[in-house]
């Protein structure tokens, strides 16, 4: 996907006292213990502190992580202060865009966890700060698939799209995505919204691909009555394939896992082609001063180490993106973890997707849905 970056060794006293320089940040000295800030319109907490806000992932315990690093980092860095927004990418995005075009210089958010599409329309709305990962010293370590050439943020953990379903109600394991369109299964099919990844398997298993979308258009036009209905939200979605009333889908392994581990009789199915990655990256936000994006250079560093990304793929049921980082116990022997499992992942471009997304979600409406 993207090339790596240079590596280069760096101490985190080096990084707050001026290594950032790189990315054109003019950096407050560090003080033994923490960051010496220097007041600023919006970043200034309590006595005088740095004051960053973190965006975290709304439900579960997707807010485990971040506020236990959160905790710990201000327990090391007396002078900064870490304020925490949870909610989804699809409402926080929506908001930080607006507070960009009112006050650009006062983000609502300083730096944050955000999904492949949503930092690809951050790359366009020129939402995020680059990251120089020549000052992190952990940046080296992730899987150079989810390190970025542009410097747009960086990964620190994957979920993944595969194949999930009732084992109760099916009894012949679907192996393949071409399963979502086979007979056998028809009229048991169900998807939450548009599963853009399931017009791209049609495609690319008939000849098409991320840039010619048309065969899996064609496909699913013909095969609309696969689909027995669409969702609109997790428990609807648990109980429709729980209950048998549509018991195969194509959806995260995580969540899968999450519903698996509450006793649902659902199985998850690493498809023979390859799983559908769903990188989580860690992005810095434009408009925060040169101390806060001090201050989230060094976060984001220890936020992508062994111990931090592993601590994220337990709570999040993800892969590390960081190849040193210890698989969670839970999670070693179950087949969305596997190294051949990522290995073997689906090449994507999300550029792509992030682009074509909302075209393509009102050409399923009209021509996929409406045909249900």
């Amino acid at each position: 996907m993207e090339a790596v970056m240079p590596e280069r060794s760096i101490s985190r006293r080096r990084l707050l006292t001026g290594a950032a320089g790189a990315a054109g940040l003019a950096l407050a000295t560090a003080a033994c213990g923490g960051v010496r800030p220097e007041p600023s319109t919006g970043s200034t907490g309590a006595g005088g502190k740095v004051k960053v806000t973190m965006f975290a992932f709304l439900g579960g315990d997707l807010g485990k992580m971040p506020k236990e690093f959160a905790k710990e980092y201000e327990q090391a860095h007396p002078n900064v202060q870490v304020e925490i927004y949870e909610q989804s990418n699809s409402v926080g995005y929506t908001r930080m865009l607006a507070q960009q075009k009112a006050s650009p210089d006062q983000p609502l958010v300083n730096f944050g966890f955000f999904n492949a599409q949503t930092s690809v329309q951050g790359i366009d709305d020129k939402m995020w700060a680059k990251l120089d990962y020549s000052a992190m010293s952990n940046s080296a370590d992730i899987d150079p698939r989810f390190q970025r050439e542009d410097g747009h943020g960086i990964g620190i953990g994957v979920d993944q799209f595969g194949l999930v379903y009732n084992k109760d109600k099916i009894s012949k394991a679907p192996t393949s995505w071409a399963a979502l369109w086979d007979h056998a299964y028809q009229g048991k099919v169900s998807f939450f919204g548009f599963p853009w990844y399931a017009v791209y398997m049609a495609a690319k298993l008939n000849g098409g691909g991320l840039d010619n979308m048309e065969p899996g258009w064609d496909l699913w036009e013909r095969e609309a009555k696969q689909i027995r209905l669409l969702v609109e939200s997790n428990p609807q979605y648990l109980n429709v394939l729980s209950n048998g009333t549509a018991p195969m889908t194509a959806y995260f392994a995580g969540t899968g896992q999450q519903w698996i581990n509450s006793g649902a009789p659902l199985t998850y199915v690493v498809p023979s082609e390859g799983a559908i990655p769903l990188p989580i990256y860690m992005q810095a936000v434009q408009g925060s001063t040169p101390q806060q994006l001090e201050v989230v250079h060094d976060m984001i560093n220890e936020m992508i180490s062994p111990k931090w990304c592993a601590r994220w793929a337990e709570v999040s049921v993800e892969a590390p993106a960081n190849v040193k980082a210890p698989l969670p116990a839970k999670l070693k022997d179950l087949p969305a973890f596997q190294k051949s499992t990522t290995d073997a992942f689906q090449d994507i471009d999300y550029a792509i997707v992030g682009r074509n997304n909302a075209q393509w979600q009102k050409r399923w409406e009209t021509d996929i849905a409406s045909r249900i």
